[in-house]
């Protein structure tokens, strides 16, 4: 069944939201986050806002193209309702150098990232988060959504201490109408990102392939090593070139190198690096923690 993104409306906030910082406090490839204020009805309320790069706009050809993929992005996000999913409020429009632009606005969340929050976490707060994790994905492959960059940092921690996955702007949706899919192509984070997106087999450059379900496990894998270890995966891996060779050759994280995950839980991590055809549904995932944790839930 295709799901329509045709007719979803987004709330327009224009003239309701104002970014405060002189800088922004996070960023990714195509855009910075900044904290803002989102006043309703007499309220305010403090906000994140995305806000891509001006430096992106420099070529009038890529404009229409770029403000398509935001609206996009916010299309997708505001379809989405889970404890574990961040929220997403709305978009306002600036005009910069001519164009207006979409800014997408979501909750703030003040513990920032899970990457940020790893360092003096205990084993029984790894597992919960790492289930909530799950469970968020695991909602998001139940309405045929696929991430497409999985990774700590776009994991963020809410008031209550919670995962809540974010940062859609690589996501796609199976069978969707409404807006194409098939130019989300695989720029992901290296270091999370599944083999088969770096080396893939009868592609070119011009039909570069595009993130799966099977590719989110991997990175899934990958995002479960660090909350439970600490470590980056391929920890020993310094250099991008050595890194792509390594992941690109068949080749799983040094099993020494994170000697603090049970050997439970490594089976369970390394089912995730296997062939992509092989790997388990992020539902497995999930109830493999609660048979073996079932205080988690």
């Amino acid at each position: 069944m295709a799901f329509n993104l045709t007719n979803i409306h987004v709330h327009n906030l224009t003239g309701m939201v104002v970014t405060t910082d002189k800088h922004a406090f996070g960023s990714g490839n195509f855009a910075d986050v900044w904290k803002g204020i989102y006043t309703v009805r007499g309220h305010q309320y403090t906000v994140a806002v995305k806000i891509l790069r001006p430096s992106l706009l420099s070529d009038r050809h890529l404009v229409d193209k770029t403000i398509r993929k935001i609206l996009r992005e916010a299309k997708l996000w505001s379809t989405l309702n889970h404890p574990n999913v961040a929220r997403f409020i709305g978009v306002y429009y600036q005009d910069v150098r001519g164009y207006s632009i979409p800014r997408l606005v979501s909750v703030f969340y003040k513990n920032r990232t899970l990457k940020d929050c790893l360092v003096h976490m205990h084993n029984d707060q790894r597992l919960k988060l790492l289930r909530q994790f799950f469970s968020g994905l695991e909602y998001l492959h139940y309405r045929r959504v696929i991430h497409g960059d999985l990774k700590p940092t776009n994991v963020l921690i809410d008031d209550s201490w919670n995962a809540v996955l974010t940062d859609f702007g690589l996501s796609r949706v199976i069978k969707a109408s409404g807006f194409t899919t098939t130019n989300v192509k695989a720029v992901g984070t290296f270091r999370y990102m599944a083999p088969e997106l770096m080396n893939p087999v009868n592609t070119t450059s011009a039909t570069a392939p595009l993130p799966t379900v099977q590719s989110d496990i991997w990175s899934a894998g990958m995002t479960g090593l660090e909350i439970l270890s600490g470590n980056v995966p391929y920890a020993d891996q310094k250099g991008y070139g050595e890194l792509i060779y390594c992941i690109c050759r068949g080749k799983i994280p040094n099993r020494n190198l994170y000697l603090r995950v049970s050997r439970g839980m490594w089976s369970m991590l390394t089912d995730c690096w296997k062939n992509d055809g092989m790997r388990p549904a992020v539902s497995e995932l999930k109830g493999y923690l609660d048979r073996i944790y079932p205080g988690l839930q």
